[in-house]
């Protein structure tokens, strides 16, 4: 894709990934009969997106109080892009789980986590790892309980996903 945006580059991808995902009814079998582990996935990524956007306006409004205002601008785009990347990423990787599956190629082991896969790394930097040291000048606690709860989540569904 020569000429190609990163951002339409993603963009793409991701409504692929949405249009396989309406299309596809082995892909979307495979998400609702492990809605178990995609609900709690789901609910920890929106609250790490408004944890990375309320610690963009804490973070500016501490430094300054005419600060505040485009930390509140950039709050929702921090929260809408936070949450993008964190489900683009996790659908990518259960939809590669649910070929490897559909295909026989999953792995015995008592965890698989399967292949990688793409992530989108300008917009995972913009948007989630730049909050994230953002949330970490404001609460460190936070940041490494949201992340222990990631692993613990891609451990579960790793353990669980059979």
């Amino acid at each position: 894709m020569a000429g190609v945006l990163p951002l339409e580059k993603t963009w793409n991808d991701a409504r692929g990934l949405a249009a396989r995902y309406q299309d596809g009814p082995g892909f979307r079998q495979y998400v609702a009969s492990r809605m178990v582990l995609v609900a709690p996935a789901t609910v920890l990524f929106l609250l790490i997106s408004i944890a990375c956007a309320a610690s963009t306006v804490i973070f500016l409004a501490d430094r300054h109080p005419m600060l505040a205002l485009p930390g509140l601008l950039l709050a929702p785009f921090v929260l809408v892009g936070s949450l993008f990347v964190q489900a683009f990423v996790f659908f990518s990787w259960v939809e590669g789980r649910a070929l490897a599956r559909a295909l026989g190629r999953r792995k015995k082991a008592p965890l698989d986590f399967g292949e990688m896969p793409k992530v989108p790394w300008l917009f995972a930097a913009v948007f989630l790892l730049l909050p994230l040291l953002v949330l970490f000048a404001v609460s460190g606690t936070a940041v490494l309980v949201l992340i222990l709860l990631v692993v613990a989540i891609a451990f579960a569904f790793a353990r669980f996903d059979r």
